[in-house]
């Protein structure tokens, strides 16, 4: 299946540069599997080639976060949030809520993740052929945090959302609990059920957690893998699990939030308050959120997503992040700051969103673990030099995760677990709303899939 097909990325002088500490990759080659598996250095690097398949601007490398905010705006309104420009017209139905299981731009992104998924695998089938018992462990959280990465933004794109105290046997996505290497068998295949992937997901990182070190350079750590926990759990509505998890990153894992909001972005090396990053070097990767993000000046396509009027009037003054932003003196467009570097890492979890957890599962809980939520609020707003609050509610919370995160990749996920809906009535009356489980939230799966596995359903308003 083209989903899954096996990428063995062969990769070699793998290092820091000591004078710019960025990843530097020689030329791909590809050799047989057998070969390639039959050594130590063979699977690790193909360890290495999954980080390379997920830096892919179709996946991790920015699409993903890209997505997010395309599926969570309406594109009727003139009083949104924000608005496409582009010309592309696969993300324009995203845009429009009207997209068709022929596109190849969510195609390549489902294959892209099972891509990583299989490389994944591969390497927790192979670790065998590594003796050192540390290099091990750390290869297999490592592997374990990848694969879950991507399960869950499959789960999240592909399926109806996960809804907390309910059975969530609705469909979620394929499964794929062991490596493929040959394509010539029939592969087809079910997908399982959204609580199950969720299970999948919460098992490998939990074993990434067990199994890797506090620090891991720029790969995956121990902190990583509790990061997305917290986000996952979140998205589950497992307040506790979420809070306690968000509050073991901000105590223990020696990050910190930037002294400023704008040093948080636009670095080609990790800094203080990456807890993970998608490294993107001229050798590797590509930033796609700054092709689509940025004007051309900055490396980008002249601000295909722009920020409204709507977006800034919900800032406080002053406030920092009301202010990050340029306008494109090419066409006028007001863009986003976070994305002027087309060689600057692509942030994944930074250490503010772990803030904002915490705060919004104690304040759901009725606990203080680590602080208050009031006061974990008043941390990220005073480093944007904003006003702090004297009281705060949820609603406060999930403003804040607008503010602060706002193009970072979390705009649907976070209107899809607070049941929330997108009004895409002409005039904004609220008469014509998508709720939050609507069919047209939903990718389709893509028909390269359903054409090659037979026994694949596909989600309800798309033809197979």
């Amino acid at each position: 299946m083209k989903a899954n097909k096996l990428i063995l990325f062969i990769i070699f002088a793998v290092f820091f540069a000591s004078c710019e500490n960025e990843l530097n990759i020689e030329p791909k080659q590809r050799e047989d599997a057998s070969v390639t598996l039959s050594t130590e250095s063979g699977v690790t690097n193909v360890l290495t080639g999954a980080y390379a398949l997920a830096a892919n601007g179709n996946a991790y490398g920015g699409r993903i976060l890209l997505y997010a905010d395309l599926l969570g705006v309406s594109g009727v309104l003139s009083t949104t949030d924000l608005r496409w420009r582009g010309t592309f017209g696969e993300l324009r139905q995203m845009y429009i809520k009207s997209m068709l299981s022929s596109n190849v731009i969510i195609e390549g992104s489902y294959a892209r993740c099972y891509e990583i998924i299989n490389a994944s695998n591969t390497v927790i089938e192979n670790i065998n052929k590594v003796k050192d018992s540390d290099k091990k462990a750390r290869m297999i959280g490592e592997a374990n945090f990848l694969r879950s990465l991507a399960y869950f933004d499959l789960v999240r794109f592909f399926a109806k959302p996960y809804v907390s105290g309910k059975a969530n046997s609705q469909l979620g996505v394929v499964i794929r609990p062991t490596a493929i290497s040959d394509f010539n068998v029939d592969l087809s295949k079910e997908r399982s059920t959204v609580d199950e992937v969720y299970k999948v997901i919460i098992d490998g990182l939990n074993l990434a957690y067990t199994n890797l070190p506090e620090e891991n350079s720029f790969y995956a750590d121990k902190y990583a893998a509790r990061a997305l926990l917290a986000r996952v759990y979140l998205q589950q509505g497992n307040y506790a699990g979420a809070r306690d998890a968000a509050n073991d990153v901000i105590e223990n894992s020696g990050h910190s939030l930037s002294q400023t909001y704008a040093g948080a972005f636009n670095h080609e090396t990790d800094k203080e308050e990456d807890v993970f990053a998608i490294q993107i070097t001229k050798q590797t990767g590509l930033n796609d959120a700054v092709t689509f993000y940025a004007s051309e000046g900055n490396g980008g396509r002249g601000g295909d997503f722009t920020i409204r009027d709507a977006y800034l009037e919900k800032f406080s003054d002053p406030d920092d992040r009301a202010t990050f932003n340029y306008v494109n003196d090419d066409n006028g467009r007001l863009l986003t700051s976070k994305f002027t570097d087309q060689f600057a890492n692509v942030g994944i979890i930074r250490l503010a969103e772990m803030y904002l957890i915490r705060a919004e599962s104690n304040l759901r809980t009725g606990t203080t673990l680590g602080n208050t939520p009031l006061d974990d609020i008043n941390i990220i707003r005073s480093r944007a030099k904003a006003d702090n609050l004297a009281a705060v509610t949820i609603d406060d919370i999930l403003l804040e995760r607008e503010l602060e995160l706002g193009m970072e990749g979390f705009l649907i996920h976070d209107i899809r677990r607070t049941k929330r809906s997108i009004d895409i009535s002409s005039d904004g009356d609220g008469s014509d709303l998508l709720l939050y489980d609507a069919d047209e939230l939903v990718f389709p799966i893509p028909l390269s899939e359903t054409d090659a596995n037979k026994k694949i359903t596909q989600n309800p308003g798309y033809s197979s």
